[in-house]
Formats: structure tokens, sequence, C-alpha cells
């Protein structure tokens, strides 16, 4: 009897094994994503730009190589042509009609204005925003790459599967994920890229720089 019970509760420990190491790390990935751009919008005019970036993001953003609570984000930027030195500005933002005034906050690292307007765009919206008295139609710019941010994400980890799989615990991925669209004005390129990147628990980073027209790899960390 002791036998049988022995062998029950090994085969027990044996299917529970099997199943937590039947993750793909691409689901891993998923799990652990504190930023998970999908949509991303883009305008600009003489006085300004502006990108509109959205999806799902960690709710208290910190890189510390833990992915917890999310919540749904639309993360706007506005760059004036011409540098200010004031902390806030406000700009008009309307979404099918509906319009709303929001103050902008100075990001000292890239001198642009942001704000999340909390929410998630479906990519199917129209959307405008005015600032400085000149207002511009964004468009939906991802709706026409020809890698989205799923394939972006499994094209990541077929990349980085080696490096990833260095920093795994059993079923614990020991790191958090960011996808992010890089800004078409800030990286003085015509072509728009998506940037992944893994932040460890002990702070190591590494990202790779895929392209969204074909999912050819640009640029990657060592």
């Amino acid at each position: 009897m002791k036998k049988k019970i022995f062998l029950a509760g090994l085969l027990a420990v044996v299917a529970l094994s099997l199943f937590g190491c039947g993750k793909s790390l691409q689901t891993r990935i998923e799990e652990n994503l504190s930023e998970h751009t999908c949509v991303y919008y883009y305008a600009e005019g003489e006085g300004y730009y502006a990108t509109l970036s959205s999806g799902e993001r960690e709710d208290e953003y910190l890189l510390n190589g833990k992915s917890e609570k999310k919540v749904d984000f639309a993360l706007l930027a506005i760059k004036p042509s011409v540098g200010t030195s004031e902390k806030i500005i406000k700009a008009n933002v309307a979404i099918n009609g509906e319009s709303k005034l929001y103050e902008l906050e100075l990001n000292d690292l890239n001198f642009t204005y942001m704000v999340d307007l909390e929410q998630r765009l479906s990519g199917d919206e129209s959307i405008s925003v005015e600032y400085a008295g000149q207002t511009l139609e964004m468009q939906n710019l991802s709706k026409d790459f020809a890698i989205d941010d799923v394939k972006a994400i499994e094209i990541a980890c077929n990349e980085l599967s080696d490096k990833i799989d260095g920093i795994r615990r059993g079923n614990n991925l020991n790191a958090e994920c960011y996808l992010r669209v890089l800004d078409k004005k800030a990286n003085n390129f015509d072509n728009m890229f998506w940037c992944f990147t893994v932040v460890t628990t002990d702070k190591q980073t590494f990202s790779v720089i895929i392209s969204t027209v074909d999912g050819s790899i640009l640029a990657k960390s060592e």
C-alpha cells in the first residue's frame, strides 16, 4: 500500500512538473510584459509632432525586473519644434469627436511632453490633437505594419531565447519585458521599428530592434 501511495505521489509531482514546463517561452514573456504597445498613432505639423502609443502596461511603472498589475494606457507625447522652458503644456485631444483638455508634463530625458490618457485604443478611432493653436489629425500607422505586435514578440523570443533561458528559474522568468514602437521622428528614419527590451531582477538589460516591414533584426544588444 505504501509503495502504491509513493508511486501515485511521484506521478503527481512529475505531472505537475511537466505541466509547468509546458509553458512556451513566448507565453512566459507575454505574462511578464510590463509594457505591451499594440497601437501607434502619429501626426506632424510645422510647430510640433505628436505620437500616441496604446496598449497595456504595469500599473506602477518600475524598471525592477518584476511585472505586476497591468492597466490600459494611451501615452500621448508632443515634441515642439522650438524648445520651451515650460514644465507643463496643455493640449486638446479629440477622440471620435469627444474633446478633452490635458496637461502634459516635460520629460527631461528627451524634452518631450507626455500624458497618459488612461484608456486602451482599438486603432479604429478618429483622433486629433490641438496644441499652440495648431490642430493635427493623427494617423494610425501600426495598422499598416507588416509585422504586428504579436509577431514582433515571437521574433524577439526567437532572437533572444539564449539570453532569456539564462535568466529563467523554473517557471519564473526573473525579468520583465517591454514592447514599444520607436518614435518615427526621434530615431531620424522614415521607417518605424519595434523595440523589445528585457530587464532582469538584477538590473541587466538587453534589447532587440525589429523592422515593422519585414521582421528583420536591425540592432541587438550583446
